[in-house]
């Protein structure tokens, strides 16, 4: 018996004339996904029941049921392993239903939250899965728009999916798309999409590059009181320094890039993936065991311990509650009143069964009208502007997903400079009130040129170069792997232009940078109260990883720069050293530092 028109379905109704529901085994506020049975290929399916609310203008209706049916045109248009299977579309009652494989699976997100932060070799085969789904979606034409861990399966066999191209966007579709508004989730929008930009496949890299994140540090790199500041953050603001990706951070740190014409493409963060797996990331099992290339832990492995946290929240104030479920989450933001705290943006399927089974969501829609280009503090107008929306405005729960759709401010300053709020005075990955004071003794030094900096008390101090124009290096004793260099040299160009052309020198120097060189991040800073740039990059493979941070400041037409390179396994405790010197750096010429 097919289903009643505006009705839910229930069990034992046939959709299409082949397609009988079992079992409803997860629920959200745009539908239902059913276990059913293909009764013509007699093998078990997942249907997805898209139901919209009934106070939906009818327009709003048709253009909501014409992206559920491009999300089966885009999502059935690709083929890899690592992207769900769409076998059918159906419309039946006058909705379309969406006939897909079905997969004893869990979310990335539910992984992260029950089980907590994932092992960095998991989430490096995880990270090579879904660029492997990335790579023939966008060489079809089809960006995804909305990667995130909800949205990544993790399948009983280790098998990695990626799933939800609802709100995909296919090259002939356009139209669907309203100018000037974007969608998504805040934790895993792009900076480009967030400002209302032109974008394209490097924006899935960048929410990539999130998703991992999180699943390897237990919190998104960017999470503020609530979306609007997070979606600020993730224009203005350097990622929270990862805490446990190890050698993985480097990958993370190049999907992150902001600017999208720099950001690691599919080719060169599936490359340094490999390596990883292969170098530093390395299983560590006995020989006899197997290490088959799945993402999910053996039963017999334990879980890995999230680290201790002050408040035992995983996931972010945005996210997850500490020790709250799933379910529970959703029943929290469904039933909280406004004011009780920020929504949270990635809502689950609803557990119903022992199993989770899963064929992607639909996304729901919040939306406002566009405002008009803020003048003056356009980062804190921003955020005031978006937190008097009007009271329409709403983040829906959906079966899998809550997709964020906001007008975007179309300003350039926020990337331009121009009008826009200061960066930080910080060294990338320190906290908002500027690096704190070293556990460790200090004692300063002073480079003839100009410079004075502390550095770690009892370093060996060599100077290089000529008379004329020296550069010190200075060398932990017990570590000679360990190493800063201060140096100043004649230079007319910017801050960061100097360490790009630096970094060319690094790309081709094996020398100085033994390959692969890989850009970990690249971001303006301040220094002495001058305008800077800082670059952090990794060189080299394996044991042989090394990890360091370069500040420069150009002042009277010279570049004031030092940097600190350690062993990779050595970098989390050496920041200090970097961190400190930034606090403690002074131009001993005065203001022009002559």
């Amino acid at each position: 018996m097919p289903p009643v028109p505006g009705q839910r379905a229930a069990p034992g109704i046939v959709i299409g004339g082949r397609y009988a529901l079992r079992t409803a085994i997860g629920h959200g506020g745009m539908g239902t996904v059913w276990r059913a049975s293909d009764t013509l290929l007699r093998r078990d399916v997942a249907v997805k029941e898209v139901i919209l609310p009934p106070n939906l203008a009818p327009s709003d209706r048709d253009s909501m049921y014409q992206r559920t049916l491009r999300e089966a045109r885009a999502a059935a248009a690709l083929s890899h392993p690592s992207v769900v299977q769409v076998y059918d579309v159906v419309t039946e009652a006058g909705r379309p239903w969406i006939v897909m494989e079905l997969l004893q699976a869990r979310s990335l997100a539910e992984m992260i939250v029950e089980d907590g932060p994932l092992a960095a070799r998991a989430v490096a085969k995880i990270g090579i899965a879904l660029l492997g789904a990335l790579e023939v979606a966008h060489a079809a034409g089809v960006l995804h728009r909305d990667v995130k861990p909800a949205n990544v399966l993790i399948s009983g066999d280790g098998r990695c999916v990626l799933t939800d191209f609802g709100v995909a966007r296919m090259p002939t579709d356009s139209e669907l798309t309203t100018p000037g508004m974007v969608l998504g989730s805040p934790h895993f929008i792009s900076p480009e999409r967030a400002i209302g930009a032109k974008f394209g496949p490097p924006s899935d890299l960048f929410s990539l590059g999130v998703t991992l994140y999180t699943a390897v540090e237990g919190r998104p790199p960017f999470d503020k009181r609530d979306p609007f500041e997070t979606m600020r953050a993730v224009v203005e603001e350097p990622p929270a320094q990862a805490m446990r990706a190890g050698p993985l951070a480097g990958v993370l740190y190049g999907l992150l890039e902001k600017d999208p014409s720099r950001r690691w493409n599919v080719e060169t963060a599936r490359a340094v993936l490999r390596d990883l797996m292969a170098g530093p990331l390395a299983s560590n099992a006995p020989a006899h065991m197997t290490d088959p290339y799945a993402v999910v832990r053996p039963t017999h492995q334990p879980t890995v311990v999230t680290p201790q946290q002050p408040t035992g929240q995983i996931g972010g104030r945005a996210m997850m509650a500490p020790g709250e479920t799933v379910s529970g989450a959703l029943r929290r933001m469904h039933s909280a009143p406004a004011q009780a705290g920020p929504a949270h943006a990635d809502a689950e399927l609803e557990r119903t069964d022992a199993s989770r089974f899963s064929a992607g969501a639909l996304g729901a829609d919040w939306t406002q009208a566009p405002p008009p280009p803020p003048k003056g503090n356009v980062a804190q107008q921003f955020v005031e502007r978006a937190k008097r929306a009007p009271t329409a405005a709403k983040i829906a729960v959906a079966a899998g997903v809550a997709v964020v759709l906001i007008a975007a401010v179309a300003f350039s300053g926020l990337f331009s400079g121009e009008n826009e709020t200061p960066q930080s005075e910080r060294p990338i990955g320190t906290s908002s009130s500027g690096p704190a004071k070293p556990s460790f003794e200090v004692e300063a030094f002073t480079h003839p040129g100009g410079i004075t900096v502390n550095v770690p008390k009892g370093w060996t101090k060599k100077q290089q170069g000529n008379a004329s124009a020296p550069y010190f290096d200075i060398t932990d004793p017990s570590d000679s792997n360990r190493r800063i260099r201060v140096n100043i040299e004649k230079a007319s160009s910017t801050p960061k232009a100097f360490l790009e052309s630096a970094e060319k020198r690094l790309q081709t120097t094996a020398s100085s940078c033994a390959p692969p060189y890989a850009r970990a991040n690249m971001d303006e800073d301040k220094l002495d109260g001058h305008d800077g740039a800082v670059l952090e990059y990794t060189c080299g493979t394996g044991d042989q990883q090394r990890h360091a941070l370069w500040n420069a400041i150009v002042v009277g037409g010279k570049a004031y720069h030092f940097f600190v390179t350690v062993p990779e396994t050595r970098f989390q405790e050496s920041r200090a050293i970097f961190d400190e010197m930034v606090r403690s750096f002074k131009l001993s010429g005065g203001p022009s530092g002559q």
